[in-house]
């Protein structure tokens, strides 16, 4: 077995737990998940998937700010200077958020179609900006990461057939089953927030 496919099954099983722990509201989606961008960093890079090696970079940076903000101390202090907590729960966007995360997902959309040379490299940009939008709602706690990681799923299974990444493929086919059920779960949790 080459060292390619080993890390390559690696940073599959450790994105593969991630995301569970992502459906469950679980925070050890954090650190798991890091094991798993870093990885594809390398794999990416590999197969010169620039923007996606790019994106997974971020999704750690993202992924240390999540795990920081689901761990962290949200009290806020009463007016008798008693420490009030307050944890981040799951919620739904709300028309602002919505409109806000829209219109940042089209600017970088039209700013990476512009560094497209070609619809494999507009793909590439394409599910980076749909997975970081996704990432960036993890670590808030918002329903609708669920919605912009099936769309990359969906889009990405092709271009790894394409790139020959076999195990990656598998990976997001069950990832969009994940994410399927991931919108369900936090649908329930975020309707018992309201």
């Amino acid at each position: 077995m080459n060292y390619e496919l080993i890390i390559e099954l690696i940073a599959v099983a450790t994105g593969l737990i991630s995301v569970w722990y992502s459906k469950k509201i679980n925070v050890l989606v954090f650190p798991i998940g890091i094991i798993s961008v870093l990885l594809y960093v390398f794999i990416f890079v590999k197969n010169g998937l620039f923007a996606n090696a790019v994106i997974n970079f971020l999704y750690f940076v993202i992924s240390v700010f999540g795990w920081w903000n689901w761990i962290k101390d949200n009290g806020q202090r009463t007016t008798d200077n008693r420490q009030q907590s307050e944890s981040l729960t799951v919620t739904f966007l709300n028309t602002r958020q919505r409109l806000v995360t829209l219109a940042i997902l089209l600017v970088l959309l039209l700013v990476s179609k512009t560094f497209s040379s070609d619809a494999t490299t507009f793909l590439d940009y394409l599910t980076g900006v749909l997975g970081l939008g996704g990432m960036l709602l993890t670590a808030l706690k918002k329903v609708e990461n669920w919605t912009l990681y099936l769309l990359c799923d969906i889009i990405l299974i092709p271009l790894c057939i394409y790139n020959g990444l076999y195990l990656t493929v598998l990976q997001y086919i069950i990832y969009a089953i994940i994410a399927v059920m991931g919108y369900i779960s936090w649908s329930k949790e975020a309707k018992k927030n309201v």
